[in-house]
């Protein structure tokens, strides 16, 4: 039996090369990446920055270019940040015959496209006109904008130190040179400036911005719960680093935020097409949640719903009792009916066709390589007593938790499910709505004592 009180608690878009008569290609169509603040080579922006995946997600197969350029050294209205933009960007258009293109930026990297696209007569140290790359662009889409700056910038460039800032936040900045002419072009009065005197095109509200249609997307919370993958996507000390932030109030004054830029900045002008509570400032270079592949769907000028109307993807193709208790990740919690710190197992991608029985993996994904649940055989580990040694074998997840309010694991593995027979009450594996919580009972290891056992875990959501 349970130790614990558990009464109460409970696109796809094809894309193509326009080709005559021939089968030869007449023009292309292209996509270019523009990192935000820090000094980067076109190397480190796709390996370090964006990724190679992520920057496969949403370029929908098309050619790219991941433009580097010195994004801290300089300020986004400087001629050494959109310059260089523009001296990378002219010689790959015309290698490639691209006569149309899509502009993706992260972050800061907004700045340097606002300044092209306000002041198209202006010239690279190149001799290239800035002219010659934004009559290419077709659309541009920023994701999670400092359009009117960020508190996060006051405090460093005030205080001049970043003690009481995680340092996976350091990056944001540059790497930590705090000071750095990208950052203080960043504090919010800077940027009231600029947007006002028209160093940087785009008015509050604005859908296109130079005659150049402007898609936004942004997060505006940041979900930090150990025990999702939701949290773990593109790094959790990230994640760690900027639910701090958010805490401490310097993604924004007075607005929700992703961490490091509120959604007074990022939704300051342009058409939002994703605006998602998981989503923190990190994660949106890094195609989570479903946002590659809806920004995918942009590039190809497909269809896409509206942010309310959007449904996403879990980040694993997970079971509804692994949705409630984030059984497909690993990690350490709290057992509540002994307060020993376990260990969950988990089932990562891998185990899932080892050829071996794992427990979580049955939860997770309905089966463990060849086995499926429910099944009441005796391999089943979450009816073996062997796999809970305090236990006699008649305590081994009895029917009668069915319906408690705790997601029984070894309910789901014998039956599929865990709610009361017959019962027009709540199913115990339902995930909560963002903000809640599921209680979860399942295999753990206990580290105090050294053995498998059956605990009850909190899952937040």
């Amino acid at each position: 039996m349970h130790l614990f009180p558990r009464s109460g608690l409970a696109l796809a878009a094809a894309c193509a090369v326009v080709l005559g008569a021939s089968g030869e290609a007449r023009a292309a169509v292209g996509v270019v990446f523009v990192h935000g603040t820090g000094d980067q080579t076109q190397s480190s922006a796709k390996s370090g920055y964006w990724t190679q995946s992520s920057l496969d997600t949403m370029r929908n197969g098309l050619p790219y270019l991941v433009v580097g350029y010195p994004g801290a050294t300089c300020a986004g209205f400087s001629q050494c940040s959109w310059g260089s933009i523009v001296d990378q960007i002219v010689p790959w258009a015309n290698a490639n015959g691209i006569t149309s293109f899509t502009v993706i930026t992260h972050s800061n990297g907004s700045s340097p496209v606002r300044y092209m696209l306000g002041h198209t007569g202006a010239v690279s140290a190149n001799g290239n006109a800035v002219s010659a790359v934004t009559s290419k662009i077709s659309q541009v889409i920023f994701g999670a904008p400092d359009l009117t700056g960020t508190p996060l910038a006051n405090q460093v460039t005030t205080s001049g130190s970043f003690l009481n800032i995680a340092n996976s936040v350091v990056e944001f900045f540059g790497g930590g040179s705090y000071n750095n002419p990208a950052v203080v072009q960043q504090r919010t009065d800077n940027m009231s400036v600029y947007n006002s005197n028209g160093t940087f095109a785009g008015g509050l509200g604005a859908t296109t911005v130079g005659g150049k249609p402007v898609s936004v997307v942004r997060g505006n919370k940041v979900y930090a719960n150990l025990f999702s993958s939701d949290a773990h996507c593109a790094g959790y000390l990230y994640t760690i680093g900027l639910k701090a932030a958010a805490l401490l109030g310097w993604g924004s004054f007075n607005a929700s935020t992703d961490g490091f830029i509120g959604t007074d900045s990022s939704g300051y002008f342009g058409n939002i097409i994703i605006d998602d509570s998981r989503l923190n400032h990190n994660q949106s270079r890094r195609s989570c949640h479903n946002s590659g592949d809806i920004i995918k769907q942009k590039v190809a000028n497909a269809p896409i719903p509206a942010p309310s109307q959007q449904t996403w993807t879990p980040e694993t193709n997970v079971q509804a009792a692994a949705l409630a208790c984030n059984n497909y990740y690993s990690g350490y919690a709290t057992d509540y009916m002994t307060d020993d710190t376990v260990w969950k197992y988990g089932c990562t991608t891998t185990q899932l066709n080892d050829g071996s029985i794992q427990p979580d993996c049955l939860i997770s994904y309905g089966y463990s390589s060849s086995y499926k649940i429910p099944s009441t055989a005796s391999w089943n580990p979450f009816i073996n007593p062997a796999y809970y040694p305090t236990w006699s074998a008649s305590d081994v997840c009895p029917d009668s938790w069915q319906g408690d309010g705790i997601c029984d694991a070894c309910l789901v593995a014998k039956y599929g499910f865990d709610a009361t027979t017959g019962s027009s009450g709540s199913n115990d594996c339902v995930q909560a709505p963002p903000g809640g919580s599921n209680w979860c009972g399942d295999l753990a290891w206990d580290t105090w004592y050294g053995f498998h056992n059956y605990a009850v875990v909190q899952a937040l959501h």
